[in-house]
């Protein structure tokens, strides 16, 4: 049986079943049958916190064999990288787009036209769309202390090859910071 992606023990703290216990349930239910959001109702109509339900899904879907570490349910693959820094979200957003300002190629990829600035009450994004069809989502939200989480999110990716080589690419750049 594949690794889910979580510990037995939180699991069970959290659903009141541990995976194998959630396999065998799954299975009886014809979980291999059903695809990701028919999984996470079931479970959500079981009780399960709709956090948890996704969880579950998700590591059910990877005991099965029909998910890899780090796939979404739509086949593709993402990557993500954080970094917690001083300073506010709007300070991290423009010494961000300070850093990429001149850049044109991200993990291997080329943008298709500018990055987009963009933000709500809470949060403040740089975003960008790549040739490869992937895309980039910087997420810049405020902590206590006068610190800011950075938080780099490239999706629709497609091998679990392409997330090592793009965490390769994001980590330094995030150093830079």
């Amino acid at each position: 049986m594949a690794d889910a992606g979580m510990a037995d023990e939180r699991v069970l703290e959290a659903t009141g079943r541990d995976w194998a216990a959630w396999k065998s349930y799954l299975d009886a239910k014809g979980g291999e049958d059903m695809d990701h959001a028919a999984i996470a109702r079931l479970l959500k109509g079981e009780g399960v916190k709709p956090w948890w339900s996704q969880m579950v899904t998700v590591g059910y879907e990877r005991m099965i064999g029909r998910r890899e570490v780090g796939q979404t349910c739509t086949g593709t693959f993402s990557a993500n990288a954080s970094r917690t820094i001083a300073g506010t979200m709007d300070s991290a957003r423009d010494a961000w787009a300070a850093l990429n300002a001149e850049r044109a190629e991200y993990a291997g990829a080329v943008a298709e036209g500018e990055p987009r600035l963009t933000e709500s009450e809470k949060w403040r994004y740089w975003r960008v769309d790549l040739d490869d069809g992937s895309k980039v989502s910087v997420m810049f939200s405020d902590k206590p202390g006068g610190k800011v989480t950075v938080a780099v999110n490239h999706d629709k990716l497609s091998s679990a090859d392409e997330v090592a080589s793009a965490k390769a690419f994001w980590k330094p750049l995030l150093q830079q910071l």
